[in-house]
């Protein structure tokens, strides 16, 4: 299985961005694994962001697909509503499903978020796409009015959410808390792979996210003193800083010193 989770940021503007993290790890029972299996895909050209866990063979295949045919236009529109564009993504999942034989087909749950307008007149939304054997459905997932944590799923997500109060506390307790950041919920997740609770989850974190303006991005990860990309790791290039690079406390990098950039965009946290 994996760690695959999603959470949103809010400034005093009101939401700000969208994200969806995962691990790296592929495994076949605890004791065979491979850490470099992609797990996240971010539109060139859209904000949208796709994000799987479950069964590998499937989601790999169609989500690299369907991320292929958004950027080309094929698929969505910038007209269509949330309700239009769950809807065509989960019909395009399901109908190459019953392509593949009924046998190898599994089960995975994959997580969709995306934005529609731009700058202050923009909105974010997810969805949860669950894929069975016989069907595929889909469900909105209500944002909360504060930053945090909006979902989480794979054999990580009791690690993450024990180590996600840690970092937070109870709100129930402290209502007025302020701990709910996106600092926060990563660094949740990066003390959960570290930790090593679940023997499914490993490897370098991945991460896409969504801001109010501009396509998707596809997040290079500081992990343990390495770039890591896509969970794999970038050992060399002259244009490390054509993307942007997060360390395990959410903090920007240069991508060629790996150290912390003196400013952020606080609207972008």
């Amino acid at each position: 299985m994996t760690t695959l989770f999603s959470w949103t940021g809010i400034d005093t503007h009101g939401p700000a961005s969208i994200y969806i993290a995962s691990d790296s790890r592929i495994s076949w029972g605890k004791n065979v694994t491979w850490d470099v299996g992609r797990k996240l895909f971010a539109s060139r050209n859209f904000p949208e962001v796709f994000g799987y866990c479950g069964s590998v063979s499937f989601p790999i295949q169609i989500l690299g697909q369907l991320i292929e045919h958004i950027d080309d236009g094929l698929l969505l529109c910038e007209s269509d509503s949330i309700e239009i564009k769950i809807e065509k993504t989960r019909c395009e999942i399901e109908r190459n499903l019953s392509l593949m034989p009924k046998a190898h087909r599994g089960t995975c749950q994959i997580l969709y978020a995306t934005r529609l307008g731009n700058r202050m007149r923009s909105s974010f939304h997810a969805a949860r796409i669950e894929v069975t054997p016989d069907r595929v459905t889909a469900d909105k997932i209500e944002l909360p009015e504060r930053s945090g944590l909006i979902a989480s799923a794979g054999s990580g997500k009791t690690s993450l959410n024990t180590w996600y109060e840690q970092w937070v506390g109870n709100p129930s307790q402290d209502p007025h808390q302020s701990g709910r950041t996106s600092r926060n919920v990563f660094s949740a997740f990066c003390d959960s792979l570290e930790s090593k609770q679940d023997p499914y989850s490993g490897g370098a974190p991945q991460l896409v996210g969504i801001y109010r303006e501009g396509p998707a991005k596809n997040f290079g990860i500081i992990h343990r003193g390495h770039r890591y990309l896509n969970g794999i790791e970038v050992v060399a290039s002259k244009v490390l800083n054509s993307i942007e690079w997060r360390n395990e406390l959410f903090e920007r990098c240069c991508g060629e010193s790996m150290g912390i950039l003196k400013k952020l965009n606080v609207s972008q946290s």
